[in-house]
């Protein structure tokens, strides 16, 4: 079955790709081909295959479509609108080369709540790589199992469901005794506030609720409202300060920022930590000095 995915233009789908590839904790749970991205979420219950190409969604099954095909478009955020950031971002000359570098790319979020729910601990005080290798060992353990072109793509189960996990298990799965309590505890607080609360409260009645579960702070609250759910209207300074450092050299002015960019801040932020990544890893290969991060700071 083949579904027609609702973007929003500019979109790249190629500029998506580019991103899960360089995302170890959303590229470790998909398949990535020069033009797909395949993935696993549980709907109705069954843990349900779908492949995304520019244009289309592709489900082997009859499966609920419309609350597959939300999934997906939250996913690789389709329908998001970049108008507002890009026409802010035109008076930007320090930001300007990243929204031309990434043109097209939209917010590519977890792709679901329990997954950045358990990720938003293993990420606290944790390299990338790290918490990439927790949230693999995870899914394997609690994750349902779905076969696809040889390989075994694991969809967790709903985030009410998790919650009826216990610490031990979660310890046991991730290999962190003490992480799996504070996930058990953060999987539960989450499941009380609900999803639709999440996404339709103004954003600092969610980051309330949020902060209050032991075992959220404001890091862990920025990444759940940000990179699960999308929430693009607000974040916090420690999500951007130093590539902003990089990218604006002794222009960084934070207020300033904050004015121009407004509710497309958490958009910004996004672009502002992809580029600096991508140029950091072509200066990194000797691709191109010209225009790595610390050389363009240099010259300013």
């Amino acid at each position: 079955m083949r579904l027609p995915l609702p973007t929003k233009a500019p979109f790249s789908f190629a500029q998506t790709l580019a991103f899960v590839r360089r995302f170890p904790p959303c590229r470790d749970q998909t398949i990535i081909t020069e033009d797909s991205l395949t993935a696993a979420v549980t709907v109705g219950g069954r843990p349900t295959a779908f492949t995304i190409r520019d244009g289309s969604v592709e489900v082997e099954r009859a499966v609920d479509a419309p609350a597959l095909l939300a999934r997906a478009a939250h996913f690789v955020g389709a329908r998001d609108d970049l108008g507002e950031l890009y026409a802010a971002a035109e008076g930007d000359r320090h930001f300007r080369p990243l929204v031309e570098m990434l043109h097209g790319l939209h917010h590519v979020r977890f792709l679901t709540l329990e997954e950045i729910a358990v990720y938003s601990v293993m990420m606290q005080r944790n390299p990338m790589p790290r918490s990439a290798q927790m949230k693999r060992r995870l899914f394997e353990r609690i994750g349902l199992p779905v076969e696809v072109g040889g390989k075994t793509l694991y969809a967790l189960p709903s985030i009410d469901e998790l919650a009826r996990v216990d610490g031990a298990t979660y310890g046991e799965a991730i290999g962190h005794a003490r992480k799996g309590e504070v996930i058990a505890e953060v999987v539960r607080g989450v499941a009380r506030i609900g999803e639709n609360f999440l996404c339709e409260a103004p954003y600092e009645k969610a980051k309330e609720a949020l902060l209050a579960i032991r075992g959220v702070g404001p890091f862990s609250a920025a990444a759940i409202l940000l990179r699960g759910l999308g929430r693009m209207d607000e974040v916090t300074t420690q999500v951007f300060e130093d590539e902003a450092r990089v990218v604006y050299g002794k222009a960084y002015d934070e207020a300033a920022i904050r004015r121009r960019y407004g509710r497309q801040l958490g958009y910004w932020s996004f672009y502002l930590k992809t580029g600096v990544a991508r140029l950091t890893e072509r200066s990194v290969r000797g691709e191109d000095e010209q225009s790595s991060p610390r050389h363009r700071a240099r010259r300013r």
